[in-house]
């Protein structure tokens, strides 16, 4: 662990992502609160000296903290402005004379809030406007002392506890207020700008505004450990829900024993679709994670690679809401015992939620994928208008057409090709009709692009999320196509199916409005997802143990893990290869005897 740390600070480090989702998925599965500590020592201020500093810079604030001498914290967010962190308010003025920074809180709004490890943390990436002689060069990072390695404050910092949250119990979120701090000028990140000695402000991007978007985008590795946060969070739920359904029996036949409750219909039709979710989300996660080590390894600038940030952000907002569902269902599927806080899924709960602001609302992180979509399409039109809307109308004419024939071909609803050919026809019709939207209102009616753009933005979260769909179950149907082990491609094809399924289901309303589903096509649809969910239920045990969570992570009586402590919560784990088969042997003779 140590090592893979310090590799951190080295450039160009192959698989490095791929292995750091690794290691932030296990210690997630161990403690949420642990994951998310470690996350902000090591993802949010180690990723802010090592993707904003020089190599000196890194080895001076990032090297101890692999070592354990010493530990930072990310102070971004501020009262007054959380997401739009180009308005931030905290100051940082060049003293020429003594060749300081003087970092400053002006005002109530400029206060860092909800900064992780705060009442504990040595060091903290303190993002602030950097005036020098009184021109504003924008927001830069620099590197402030909070308190000694004793614990002692340092003059003119103030940290104040935060207290209770809903959850994240482990970590310390706290206030911090700067009174004209004085740091060297060393401390100044300097990848993107640097100020001499002389106070001369130098940097290799001239554009305040890209040096910005640069700073930022140097940044994206670390929100996708988010993502993989929030997959834990669901993979552990799933596994605890999953167990439990298959140890736990409730009603039956007359005069017959009770059956699990996994065979009730509402049970496996409210699991098994997060289930299928979550591989979508594991592959396509390990998809966005080999773009970013292929462009890191490269030193390619992530700034320019807006199609791998609107990738990032979107799975960030995608999946972080689908664990609030996810872990919902799990909770209700489990009854009384999924309340109980021994069985961990009331933690999952509480210490998730916050996932869906932090880093970023996921409002906000659907309109930074649709302003590079809207990019995209406007690259794709070209520069003449004109022919950009008989391009359009062309379009347009022939989803029409190909609507008609989708709509009525009802005998290929169950082709994996039906269903990605009706996501990308979604997404498709909600960019085009945004772009025409956004054109006759700044173009023909003049209004100011924010009024335009807020009035659409239930429109550009649909499209957001409606491109993230796409891409899960795109990067869904690759990998299972890669699986070398047929058994296993069988079992992938089937859950990647019943992914697609649910998302066109989903929407089917959207789908009927547009003619893209009949009726008919549209009960085939919801006869298909029932179909799947119950195919799906007893294989989704070898699936949930396939996650190889260890029992010390899982914890959960329920789901087969002895606790002295809840003896009475204790139910025995299920065998997935018996109760595969034992479900195949009984499907069979419930066919036999209607026939």
């Amino acid at each position: 662990m140590g090592e893979h740390l310090k590799n951190q600070m080295k450039e160009k480090q192959k698989g490095f992502i791929a292995k750091s989702i690794g290691i932030t998925e296990l210690i997630c599965s161990a403690d949420m609160a642990t994951g998310v500590k470690l996350g902000v020592v090591c993802g949010l201020y180690g990723g802010a000296v090592t993707n904003l500093g020089s190599p000196e810079q890194r080895h001076t604030w990032y090297l101890p903290v692999t070592n354990l001498e010493f530990t930072g914290m990310f102070a971004m967010t501020e009262r007054g402005h959380g997401s739009n962190v180009r308005g931030i308010l905290t100051e940082a003025h060049y003293d020429r004379s003594t060749q300081d920074f003087i970092i400053h809180t002006p005002c109530v709004d400029a206060q860092k809030m909800y900064i992780g490890n705060a009442m504990k943390g040595n060091y903290a990436s303190v993002f602030a406007q950097l005036t020098v002689d009184g021109e504003s060069q924008g927001p830069h990072c620099f590197i402030v002392p909070i308190r000694d390695r004793h614990g002692v404050m340092y003059p003119g910092v103030t940290a104040i506890d935060m207290k209770h949250k809903e959850g994240l119990h482990g970590v310390d979120n706290g206030i911090l207020i700067f009174d004209h701090v004085r740091i060297p000028r060393e401390n100044l990140l300097s990848k993107f700008g640097g100020v001499s000695a002389d106070g001369v402000y130098s940097s290799p991007i001239q554009n305040k505004s890209r040096r910005f978007n640069s700073m930022l985008a140097a940044l994206t590795p670390t929100r996708l450990g988010l993502t993989v946060q929030a997959m834990a969070g669901m993979k552990l739920g799933l596994i605890i829900a999953v167990r439990y359904s298959h140890s736990r029996r409730q009603f039956g036949p007359k005069d017959e024993d009770e059956v699990k409750i996994i065979e009730h219909q509402t049970q496996h039709l409210r699991l098994m679709p997060h289930l299928a979710a979550t591989l979508a989300l594991v592959f396509t996660t390990r998809f966005a994670a080999a773009m970013t080590d292929e462009a890191l390894c490269v030193g390619e600038d992530l700034e320019s690679n807006r199609s791998l940030q609107a990738l990032v952000a979107g799975l960030k907002a995608y999946s972080t809401w689908q664990n609030i569902h996810c872990l919902q269902d799990c909770r209700e599927c489990t009854g009384g015992m999924g309340f109980m806080m021994e069985n961990r899924i009331p933690a999952l709960k509480c210490d998730s939620d916050v996932f869906v602001t932090f880093e970023g609302d996921n409002v906000v992180m659907l309109q930074v994928v649709v302003r590079e979509l809207m990019a995209q399409y406007t690259r794709q039109m070209g520069t003449s208008l004109v022919g950009g809307l008989i391009k359009n109308w062309t379009n347009s004419v022939s989803d029409s057409l190909r609507t008609s024939c989708l709509g009525f071909n009802a005998d290929r609803v169950g082709d994996m090709s039906f269903l990605l050919k009706a996501l990308a026809y979604r997404e498709r019709v909600l960019q085009r009709s945004l772009a025409a939207r956004l054109y006759a209102k700044v173009e023909k009616k003049r209004e100011p692009f924010f009024d335009a753009w807020n009035s659409c933005l239930h429109h550009i979260t649909g499209l957001g999320l409606a491109h993230i769909h796409r891409v899960t179950l795109e990067q869904f149907a690759l990998a299972k196509e890669r699986c070398p082990v047929e058994e296993d491609r069988t079992l992938l094809t089937k859950f990647c199916l019943l992914h697609g399924t649910s998302l066109v289901y989903q929407e089917r309303g959207w789908y009927l409005e547009h003619n893209y589903l009949t009726p008919s096509t549209s009960r085939m649809i919801r006869t298909q997802l029932l179909e799947l969910c119950r195919s799906v239920k007893d294989e989704a045990l070898k699936v949930v143990s396939d996650f190889n969570f260890p029992s010390c992570c899982i914890q959960a009586p329920i789901a087969g893990i002895a606790n002295p402590r809840a003896q009475w919560a204790f139910y025995s784990a299920p065998d997935h290869t018996h109760s595969a088969s034992s479900a195949a042997q009984h499907h069979r003779a419930r066919t036999a005897s209607k026939l």
